[in-house]
């Protein structure tokens, strides 16, 4: 399996948007299975498949030891503010 912290690194480093998904976010199995259908739909190679079924078997493994971890993802209350903020500024450029 490709070594995710040093994929993080790279686009951290090279300034390359990323998303996260953590173990215990309840949605994200599902969500990893639908990516998989649309990698395969756009041509992803059987290697890359492969990998990529390993990382939704990694995830699903830990929900399953780990039940009392998974939950909804959800923001704090202070970046829930922040977003909320940005909310009504883009409302005001975007009329």
């Amino acid at each position: 399996m490709k070594d995710q912290v040093r994929l993080l690194r790279d686009c951290i480093h090279h300034d390359i948007p990323a998303v996260v998904f953590q173990g215990d976010d309840s949605c994200a199995p599902e969500i990893l299975e639908a990516a998989k259908e649309i990698y395969r739909r756009h041509g992803c190679s059987e290697e890359f498949l492969y990998d990529w079924q390993l990382l939704i078997d990694e995830v699903k493994a830990y929900q399953q030891e780990s039940p009392q971890t998974v939950k909804l993802p959800k923001l704090s209350p202070t970046e829930a503010e922040l977003v909320r903020e940005d909310m009504r500024k883009r409302r005001v450029l975007h009329g």
